[in-house]
């Protein structure tokens, strides 16, 4: 369920904000609406987080990477925090950036004097200085260098297909020859400089990595200064106004009790009221417990309903579950899905994070559904099924049913229409006794049609019944007369007369599923293709084996990854685009985080 949410106004006294502010985070119960977001006090905690945010990438930056040349690291200001980790890092990186915006200053100094070689300015300047000027200059490469004064020393230093770049002692260049500036200094104290800066850089990328082994500090760091900032943002939000300061936020309606209790203790002033309309309260989810793993999955993925629309967490780990199981498609895969498990369950057992514990519990269900889907389709590592014994592929009936094209692509239909289906008559139960719920009624029908219409197409041996017929044109006719109310006819003509398109659409929502069959088939005959390919090689025993383990190992870790992009892309597509487009979630709501005490 989406928990209902209460707006409330709390006022204390102006002198004992502090302590108000205190009792608040302690409670855990309001999230305090932002009015004002920028303050002196904002914007250092928010300086902190930067600077504790660019100490951590410079460090994960430092520990991946082994070119002490190639860093992508940024400046940040090491005053900006009062964590000595943090500093240390920052003083470091600053260092390094230093070293390197010298070397490339130094490069572009070596490539621009490099036509004329090594010489000492400073002795042509000594010259110049009595009365014998030294220019350098660069000329076309066809140009005539008779046009030099004859009684002058002209020496050619290099040439190019385009420029010769050359110098003259003792008479000014000829009219149309601009002169080069001279460098600084020798380009071998160039270069030695360039070799220092090499060196600095070396030696702070050398650090970096070092200290990248102890960045729990800088992290720690990050979220201290994350709760300063929420510290700061409640207390320039908890307003003064003579002897009396308030502020505004939201509370769960089941939390409203305590907030009321405590301010009976403090001698608060606390009002509240239901959301009006135009107001976007934040959301809070709280499905049964046992579907709750899929919240992270849900905040990873940084979605969420709005608050008037339906938490859908059930239906969502149900069918995603499914739909992850069908795209791995293989029970060699969820094996080692499931060793993960049990690996990363052995080093986290201690952990009481609830996001580890989530985590943990989804690669269980995911891993279990993938073994289970991979057994009933007799596919294990994408083996062919003469290698496997006959009770695990060819004497399985479900396998052989499985390895149906038909029969999985009819799969495939009937759980895009149960899935679909179960948006439509959700939205019924919701709106009855609304007339509304007849057009979503009409929705089901016309998805009933749909389906039928599909499998007619695709799959062998089914046709369309002439009842269905039938039933889409009732259906039609219920979407026309009920999907919107006398009153609203008029600012909606467009989206009715759009009807018979959506209609159509429908048909595109049944066939989207078939992805599961198309992508899953393509994850298996690639296994396939690699264990073929990996058994098939003839050269000798010492040498076929290592190179069998090789193929294996990238073919199926390329395919894992494959697997994991489909996943993220189908499966979420199908929870969040085709059945939350029926279902009407648009994924706008904001995450309800209430005031905390401030970790330090």
């Amino acid at each position: 369920m989406i928990v209902p949410m209460k707006r409330v106004f709390v006022l204390c006294l102006e002198d004992e904000r502090e302590a108000a502010l205190k009792r608040l985070a302690a409670l855990g119960a309001v999230q305090v609406e932002r009015e004002v977001e920028d303050s002196p006090a904002i914007a250092a905690a928010g300086a902190g987080i930067a600077a504790a945010e660019t100490a951590r990438d410079a460090l994960r930056e430092a520990a991946a990477n082994a070119d002490p040349y190639g860093l992508a690291v940024r400046r940040a200001r090491p005053e900006d925090s009062d964590d000595p980790a943090v500093r240390h890092v920052l003083s470091v990186v600053g260092r390094w950036i230093d070293a390197r915006d010298e070397r490339k200053a130094l490069e572009a100094t070596l490539a621009r004097f490099a036509p004329w070689g090594d010489f000492d300015p400073a002795a042509a300047r000594a010259l110049a200085a009595k009365g014998v000027p030294v220019s350098l200059f660069s000329v076309p490469a066809d140009f005539d260098l008779s046009a030099f004064p004859a009684g002058a020393a002209l020496q050619v230093l290099s040439r190019t297909k385009e420029h010769v770049y050359g110098a003259l002692v003792g008479a000014p260049l000829p009219e149309g020859v601009a002169p080069a500036p001279l460098p600084e200094e020798p380009l071998s104290a160039t270069r030695a400089r360039i070799a220092d800066a090499e060196a600095r850089m070396r030696m702070a990328a050398g650090t970096l990595r070092t200290l990248s082994r102890e960045k729990g500090a800088v992290l720690a760091s990050a979220e201290r200064f994350a709760g300063r900032r929420e510290w700061a943002l409640a207390a320039e939000n908890l307003r003064a106004a003579g002897p009396v300061a308030h502020l505004a936020g939201w509370c769960p309606e089941d939390a409203l009790p305590a907030l009321l209790a405590a301010a009976r203790e403090e001698g608060w002033g606390v009002a509240s009221r239901d959301p009006e309309e135009g107001e976007a309260p934040p959301v809070l989810l709280r499905p049964p417990r046992i579907f709750r793993p899929i919240l992270t999955l849900l905040g990873g993925l940084g979605i969420l309903p709005g608050y008037t629309e339906t938490d859908i967490c059930v239906p969502f780990y149900a069918f995603f579950t499914l739909f992850f199981a069908m795209l791995v498609g293989d029970a060699g895969y969820g094996l080692l899905l499931l060793a993960v498990w049990f690996a990363v369950r052995r080093k986290l057992a201690a952990s009481e994070q609830a996001g580890v514990r989530a985590i943990s519990t989804l690669l269980l269900v995911f891993s279990g559904a993938t073994i289970l889907w991979g057994v009933l389709s007799g596919t294990w590592f994408g083996m062919p099924a003469e290698w496997l014994p006959g009770f695990m592929a060819r004497d399985l009936p479900t396998a052989r049913w499985l390895g149906d094209q038909g029969n999985i692509m009819w799969l495939c239909f009937t759980i895009g229409l149960v899935h679909l289906e179960i948006a439509r008559v959700w939205n019924v139960l919701q709106l009855w006794p609304d007339s509304k719920a007849l057009a979503q009624l009409g929705w089901g029908g016309v998805l009933l049609g749909m389906y039928f219409v599909v499998c007619s197409i695709a799959v062998p041996g089914c046709s369309f019944p002439a009842w269905a017929g039938v039933v889409m044109g009732v259906s039609v006719l219920l979407i026309l007369l009920f999907s919107y109310k006398r009153s609203e006819l008029k600012e909606n003509v467009v989206s009715l007369c759009l009807t018979p398109l959506n209609v159509i659409s429908s048909m595109g929502d049944i066939i989207s599923y078939v992805r599961l069959f198309a992508v899953g088939l393509a994850a298996v005959k690639i296994a396939e293709t690699f264990d073929t390919m990996a058994a098939g090689l003839s050269m000798p025993l010492w040498a076929k084996v290592p190179c069998m383990v090789l193929i294996l190992l990238l073919g199926h870790a390329l395919n894992l990854v494959m697997g994991a992009l489909s996943i993220l892309v189908h499966a979420v597509r199908l929870n969040t685009l085709e059945f939350s487009s029926a279902k009407g979630i648009s994924w706008s709501g904001t995450e309800y985080a209430p005031f905390r005490p401030c970790k330090e």
